[in-house]
C-alpha cells in the first residue's frame, strides 16, 4: 500500500477578513468564512489586568459584565442565551480584556441588544460581587497551594519587579478589598464607553454585519488617555542567586527558570523562537528527552517564549521531587552547553520544522481560529503576514545559526531562578 505524498508548506493562504469604521469610529473586523450557521462575535477593550494597580479588580470586573443590567438580572440573561443555543465567554490577560458571545446566525437580531447591554449597562449587583468574592478567595487559597502557582507569581515579580504594571500582586485579601464602588469606576472608564475592536468571524453575510453594526455604532466612545510612561521592568530581583518559596509537605517542588527577552520586531526572534522550541517546546524536546526520558525526574519539562504586548520573556519549568531539582537544573545547564558548543542535527531541525509548521496551520484552522490570530495581530501590534515570515524562516535557516542563538541567549547569569515548595 503506497505511502500518502508528504507535501512540504512552503506558504500559507491567510483568511480573507474586512475592516469597517462604524459610524462612531469604532473598527469591527469580519471574517466571513464558515460553513455552518453559526457566529463568534469578540468584544476587545484596554482594560487587561495591567490596567489597574489592584491586582484583582479588573478581572473581577470582566468576570461580573453579564451578571446583570438595569433591564435584567444574571439569571435572566443566562436563560435568554441558553434558551437561543448561544453561549458567552469572557477572557482577560494582562494587556487586554475580551468577551464574546458564540451565537446562531439566525438569532443576531435578538441577542446583539442584550450582548451590548450586558457590556453598556452592567450594575454589578452587591449580591453578584459578594458571592463572587467569597468564591474567588476560597479559589485562591486552593490553587496557591499549589507550587506551580506559586513558582509563576514569584517568577513574574522577580522577572519585572513588583513595580511593574505586568507584576502579580493578587493574595487572598485582594478579594476582601474589592468594593463594588471601585468595580463600577474601573467599568465606566475602561468598558462601557470603551471597545477598542470588534471582530465577527463565522458565516457573516452583509445583514448579519450590518445588524451588529448599528448595535455598536450606537456607543458614545469616550477612551481613557494612559499614561506615556509605564513601569515595563522596576526594580527587579537579581539572577544570581535562588528564589526559594517553602513548602509544607517539602515532597513536590515547582522549579521555573527565565530571563527578559526580545521583541517580534527583533532581527532574532524568529530564531530564538525555534531555538526555544528545540530547548523545550514540544514532544521531542531536548529537555523532555533528557530530564524526563533519560534521568526520569519529572513528568513533563516545558520551555517557551511569551510575548507581552511591551515586553517578552523566555521561560522553563518543572515539577520535580524535592530531592532531585538540583539535578533537574544541573541537567538544563548541559542542554544549554550541547546547543551552545555543537549543531543541531538536520534530522532534528527537520523534526522541529515539521512541528512548528504543522501547529502553526492549526492556530489559522477556520474562522474562530484565525479571529484570535487576527486579534494577536491587533493587540500586539504585528504583521499580519507574520505566520509565512515564519515558514519562510523555517526553510532557510542553518544549524550554525542557532549555535550563535544559543550563545548569545542561553547565559546562565541572566535567568531569574525560583523554587517553590522546598
Amino acid at each position: 500500500m503506497k505511502q500518502p505524498e508528504i507535501k512540504e508548506i512552503a506558504k500559507v493562504d491567510l483568511l480573507k477578513f474586512e475592516k469597517r469604521i462604524l459610524a462612531n469610529g469604532l473598527p469591527m473586523y469580519i471574517i466571513n468564512a464558515g460553513k455552518q450557521e453559526l457566529i463568534k462575535v469578540d468584544v476587545l477593550f484596554d482594560a487587561g489586568n495591567a490596567y489597574s494597580k489592584d491586582p484583582v479588580l479588573a478581572s473581577a470586573v470582566n468576570a461580573l459584565l453579564n451578571d446583570g443590567t438595569t433591564k435584567h438580572s444574571s439569571a435572566e440573561i443566562a436563560k435568554i442565551i441558553d434558551g437561543k443555543g448561544a453561549f458567552y465567554t469572557q477572557d482577560i490577560q494582562r494587556d487586554y480584556s475580551q468577551t464574546s458571545m458564540y451565537l446562531l446566525s439566525k438569532f443576531t437580531k435578538e441577542l446583539m441588544p442584550l450582548y451590548l447591554e450586558t457590556l453598556t449597562d452592567s450594575i454589578f449587583p452587591e449580591n453578584e460581587v459578594d458571592m463572587f468574592k467569597r468564591n474567588m478567595k476560597q479559589r485562591f487559597l486552593v490553587e496557591h497551594e499549589k507550587v506551580d502557582v506559586q513558582s509563576n507569581q514569584a517568577f513574574i515579580n522577580a522577572l519585572f519587579g513588583r513595580d511593574s504594571i505586568y507584576a502579580d500582586l493578587s493574595t487572598a485579601e485582594s478579594y476582601d478589598a474589592l468594593s463594588r464602588s471601585e468595580m463600577l469606576s474601573f467599568y465606566s472608564k475602561r468598558i462601557k464607553r470603551s471597545p477598542k475592536h470588534i471582530i465577527v468571524s463565522g458565516k457573516v453575510d452583509d445583514a448579519i454585519a450590518e445588524t451588529i453594526g448599528r448595535q455598536f455604532e450606537n456607543i458614545k466612545l469616550d477612551y481613557l488617555i494612559d499614561p506615556t510612561e509605564q513601569i515595563i521592568y522596576g526594580e527587579r530581583l537579581s539572577a544570581e542567586e535562588w528564589v526559594k518559596i517553602p513548602g509544607k509537605n517539602n515532597q513536590q517542588v515547582s522549579m521555573r527558570i527565565g530571563m527578559p527577552s526580545i521583541l517580534p520586531d527583533h532581527e532574532d526572534f524568529l530564531g530564538l523562537s525555534l531555538l526555544t522550541t528545540i530547548l523545550g517546546g514540544y514532544f521531542g524536546s531536548r529537555l523532555n528527552k533528557v530530564i524526563r526520558e533519560e534521568k526520569g525526574l519529572t513528568y513533563g519539562v516545558h520551555g517557551h517564549l511569551r510575548r507581552l504586548k511591551y515586553a517578552s520573556f523566555l521561560t522553563i519549568y518543572a515539577e520535580l521531587n524535592a530531592s532531585n531539582w538540583g539535578e533537574a537544573y544541573e541537567a538544563i545547564i548541559d542542554v544549554f552547553n550541547d546547543l551552545k558548543n555543537n549543531l543541531v542535527q538536520d534530522t532534528e531541525l527537520e523534526m522541529v520544522r515539521r512541528y512548528i509548521k504543522g501547529s502553526l496551520l492549526q492556530s489559522i484552522d477556520g474562522a474562530f481560529q484565525f479571529s484570535s490570530y487576527h486579534k494577536n495581530t491587533i493587540v500586539y501590534n504585528l504583521k499580519e503576514d507574520r505566520i509565512n515570515s515564519y515558514i519562510q524562516y523555517l526553510d532557510q535557516v542553518k544549524a550554525p545559526e542557532l549555535k550563535r542563538l544559543a550563545q548569545q541567549y542561553l547565559v546562565e547569569k541572566d535567568f531569574i531562578k525560583i523554587i517553590a515548595g522546598v
